[in-house]
């Protein structure tokens, strides 16, 4: 018996249907695999077409992962400005306790390679911590 996809598999674009036919189980059932490559068959899909366009999407792909790279490059300068230093600086047992948004967090910078970021950030919330003790040592104690 046939299943039933939803929509049909005969009625989607052909470049979905390449698309379905070169995923996996993971992705797909193996049904709609099938299916996906039994519908390329009655359209006259060939295989020369089919590389065709899976070359253009392997030509987005790289170019998409290299506009990342350049990004992530880009990310690894990048400093704060005085501002959102002194913002922090104040800030930071509000930021640490998560009562007060200030940015990125840490985790944040380090996934998107502000590595200079992530050191100053790092650094201010330590001193705000310090800097709040001893204010609160000093003055309040």
């Amino acid at each position: 018996m046939t299943k039933i996809f939803d929509p049909p598999i005969s009625s989607r674009a052909t470049e979905e249907l390449i698309s379905i036919k070169h995923s996996t189980t993971d992705l797909w059932q193996q049904e709609a695999i099938d299916q996906a490559k039994n519908e390329l068959k009655l359209r006259k899909v060939t295989v020369k077409q089919e590389q065709e366009i899976l070359k253009e999407w392997q030509a987005v792909i790289e170019s998409i992962a290299i506009e990342e790279e350049e990004r992530l490059k880009e990310n690894d300068r990048k400093e704060y400005q005085t501002l959102e230093m002194l913002e922090i600086l104040f800030a930071a047992p509000f930021i640490l306790a998560g009562k007060w948004k200030a940015g990125m967090s840490l985790l944040e910078l380090r996934k998107d390679n502000y590595k200079k970021k992530f050191d100053e950030r790092l650094i201010l919330l330590i001193c705000g911590i310090i800097g709040w003790a001893l204010f609160i040592t000093i003055f309040v104690v």
